[in-house]
């Protein structure tokens, strides 16, 4: 029994054990087009650790930058240049994203 407990253990605290936990991550690839954001919904699995690639591709909108307010989170989109936001592990909810002005939006729901 004390071999079985110690296996167990030695399984748990493995560096593959840390590894698979660290596994659920989730890239998601967001672009300015003409149309705004590129999904404008985004849907991710709770608990995983989230980055966003967003690429601008357009210079004829006002998504010259993004925001998520509920990060605190304002960064300048480069035109043709991919800007990685790393937003970390992602709980049950919806979060909002939107351009400078706000006059162009989309959500990353969590469920």
């Amino acid at each position: 029994m004390k071999t079985m407990t110690a296996f167990l253990l030695f399984l748990a605290l493995s560096p593959t054990a840390f590894a698979a936990e660290n596994a659920k991550s989730q890239v998601v690839n967001l672009e300015v087009t003409e149309k705004g954001f590129e999904p404008s919904t985004i849907n991710v699995t709770p608990g995983s650790n989230v980055t966003l690639k967003v690429t601008r591709k357009t210079d004829a909108t006002c998504a010259k930058a993004i925001q998520i307010p509920s990060r605190k989170l304002k960064k300048d989109l480069p035109l043709n240049q991919t800007v990685l936001i790393e937003l970390g592990k992602l709980e049950k909810g919806e979060i909002k994203f939107a351009c400078g002005m706000s006059m162009l939006s989309g959500a990353i729901v969590v469920n």
